[in-house]
Order: C-alpha cells, then structure tokens, then sequence
C-alpha cells in the first residue's frame, strides 16, 4: 500500500511522463501483489489518483497530460478490486475476514452436470471454497443473479478431476499477438487440447468446475482431506473406521 501512495504522490512534483513511468508500474505491481494487500487497500486504491488529482487542481498544478497516468492507474486498481470483492463478500457470509481466509476462497468456472468438451458449454465464474465441514460455491442464476450454495463434506459422494481430450486446427502466433490477446491461444502449437475438470457429485446431481489443472487439483485435495476428517469426528471413539 505504501508503494502505491508514496507513487501517487509524486503526481504533485514529477512532470507527466515520469508520474506515468512511475505510478503505472506501482499500480500493476500492487494489482499483481492485491492477495497479500488487505481489503481495505483495495478499495482504497482506487481513490488516490482521484484524491491526489484533486489536491493538484486546487493547488492550481492541473495538466491534461496527467489524466493519462490517473486514468490507467484507477483502472488497474478497479480490475484488482473486482476480482477480490466477490472473495470478501463470501468470506464476510461465512462469518470470516482477512486475506488468509480471502486466499481460501479459488475462482473457478462452473456449470451443472457432467461435461465431454469445454466448448459445448457455457461457464459462468464461481468462487468456491472449504468451511466447517461444507463445500461453499457461488453460482449466477439468470433472473435471480449470484446465488451461493452450501453442500455438506459428508453428502458428497465423488469428487474427481475427469480429462477431456478435444482437438482443433493448430494455431501459429502471428505478429497480431504481440499487440492484441492471442486468438485460439490454448491451440499455440498444440494439435490437441487436454482440459481438466472437478466433478462433484451429491446423490443424482453433478457440480462441475473448470480451471487449470493446478487449481482444481488442490481443491479436490482439500475437499478429499477435509471431508474425511469430518466423517471421523462423527464417528464415536470406539467405532471402527468404515
């Protein structure tokens, strides 16, 4: 946080190019950092190149070319803030608060039921995580918006990371992808794709989520480690394991 003030500062004394040179880096350096900032940063950070903007106007230091620097470093930190504030806003419900448990909650893709290819479908973003003894999801529900769902560790019967193996035309970076996103990036070089989804299952219904491979194998470990720990604290001392 100290970065990014001391650097929206230097808005009063440095010209144009150099308060640009200095407050973007800081602003994408703490944009990149935002899981180790807590919250209250977040939000924060938005308001100093207004604040600070606002102090040159009245001090009679306006310049245009400084509206450059203010508008990439607000929205930068909106971009940074937008992606936490469904985080807080789960760990809040749960009764919970700081950036450990905001690092808790992953954001995923989810859609319902079991799925062959991830081009068949469409995936809306969740965030999910392990509490007390639940699984805790958001899912966006049309006409009802953001709905979060709550699905005891003990209900579930499967929890697996399943491989769809789908394949396309391969695809050549070209000299577009140097300034643009790259299209069909997951094809750069790759004939065939391999895509990695969690599938958790209660009774008839299916729960998938999609993410790379990394995110979604340590969630379905931590839904595996937690949920066996809280079959065992159900059990009496003297019953045997099942």
């Amino acid at each position: 946080m100290a970065i990014i003030v001391v650097a929206a500062s230097t808005r009063l004394f440095l010209g144009p190019l150099l308060y640009f040179l200095t407050c973007v880096p800081a602003f994408v350096l703490f944009t990149v950092l935002r899981r180790k900032a807590a919250y209250i940063s977040l939000v924060i950070a938005p308001l100093l190149p207004i604040i600070v903007e606002s102090i040159a106007l009245l001090t009679g230091n306006f310049r245009g070319g400084f509206l450059v620097g203010d508008i990439v470093c607000l929205v930068t930190a909106l971009l940074g803030l937008g992606e936490e504030r469904p985080k807080e806003r789960m760990i809040r419900r749960l009764g919970l608060s700081g950036r450990e448990s905001r690092n808790m909650v992953r954001s995923l893709f989810y859609t319902f039921g079991r799925v062959e290819r991830i081009e068949k479908v469409n995936m809306s973003q969740s965030y999910a995580m392990v509490h007390e003894g639940s699984f805790h999801f958001s899912v966006n529900i049309p006409g009802s918006g953001r709905v979060n769902m709550e699905i005891p560790l003990c209900d579930i019967e499967e929890v697996a990371v399943h491989q769809s193996t789908s394949s396309g035309d391969l695809y050549y970076p070209s000299l577009r992808d140097m300034f643009l996103p790259a299209r069909n990036i997951k094809l750069v070089g790759k004939p065939r794709i391999q895509d990695y989804f969690l599938v958790v299952r209660v009774a008839e219904d299916a729960y998938t989520f999609y993410e790379e491979p990394k995110t979604v194998l340590e969630l379905q470990e931590e839904i595996e480690r937690e949920r066996e720990l809280s079959v065992r604290s159900k059990q009496s001392p003297g019953e045997p394991p099942a």
